[in-house]
């Protein structure tokens, strides 16, 4: 056998094993299938909602459009959840297509669907309001009531407009 045609099937044979080898780590890592659309490099912004976000990964399953995070965790949080609810609500915004669920990918490479329910959405919104009511407070002063003494001894003393005589 002519050494071009050995050259030619060990290619072809480590390219084999190339695509298994890349095929048990999306696997492993808990990549599901479906066409990419986007990976962390998109920004999704709704201007309605007020909400900005970068979903790890949005994938095309024949007509919708799912959101994946992924986490090092080896559980869900609820925080997690608040999030892919978050990119739901983009990804409307975005898009015009309402994604049904959502997938968390933890660190093990196990996968947890979050549905996409109108309490989820609810929560999300609330939970973005609460934030912006708190920004509106940050600069405010802390009430401070302390003994005159403590002041006096407080290295804070020359930057609050509370500090007793």
């Amino acid at each position: 056998m002519h050494p071009v045609f050995l050259l030619a099937a060990a290619i072809g044979l480590l390219g084999i094993v190339l695509l298994l080898f890349a095929a048990w780590g999306r696997r492993v890592r808990g990549l599901g299938a479906g066409e990419t659309v986007a990976l962390d490099n998109v920004t999704l912004v709704s201007s309605k909602h007020r909400l900005v976000g970068r979903p790890d990964r949005v994938v095309k399953q024949g007509d919708a459009l799912i959101p994946e995070e992924w986490k090092s965790a080896r559980r869900v949080s609820h925080g997690h959840r608040l999030q892919l609810g978050t990119y739901f609500i983009l990804i409307e915004a975005e898009y015009g297509l309402r994604p049904p669920h959502g997938v968390i990918v933890l660190g093990d490479g196990s996968r947890v669907t979050v549905a996409n329910t109108e309490a989820l959405r609810a929560e999300v919104l609330a939970t973005a309001a609460k934030i912006r009511a708190q920004r509106r407070h940050l600069m405010s002063p802390v009430p401070v009531d302390q003994p005159k003494a403590k002041c006096g001894a407080c290295g804070q003393r020359g930057n609050c407009t509370q500090a007793k005589a």
